[in-house]
């Protein structure tokens, strides 16, 4: 409990991506994830590009790079076995996760090595 607020929601997450891994890496979450490209307000950095997910954002900045090994951001979709098959599909190395009761899920990364959870929750726990 904080003092006189709360966290509402995520607004967004930010990943990073080397410059010469900036397009492979952008056209990763637009292509392979299918994320919606959106506009970045004026004022902010030229390079990397902002996505819409759900309520929050998905941005990646051109920045140096080293992503560790077990920070992530994760999400939930709606058919699990269509994202696995559409990350198989796409070349995409997945790493099964731990099943906790009630979600499935598994992990890859994006071509900047940034982790990405998938999972999907059972119907009985949503």
């Amino acid at each position: 409990m904080t003092d006189g607020f709360k966290i509402g929601r995520v607004d967004h997450v930010n990943v990073t991506a080397p410059d010469e891994l900036e397009d492979e890496t952008v056209a990763w979450y637009a292509d392979t994830l299918g994320l919606e490209r959106i506009d970045k307000p004026k004022g902010t950095r030229p390079r990397g590009a902002w996505f819409k997910i759900g309520d929050a954002e998905l941005h990646v900045s051109v920045d140096e790079h080293n992503p560790h090994k077990t920070s992530h951001f994760g999400v939930l979709v709606d058919d699990y076995d269509a994202a696995i098959a559409r990350l198989r599909s796409a070349g995409c190395h997945l790493e099964q996760a731990d099943t906790i009761p009630g979600r499935h899920r598994f992990y890859t990364r994006d071509p900047a090595g940034n982790r990405v959870e998938i999972a999907h929750l059972d119907e009985a726990v949503t």
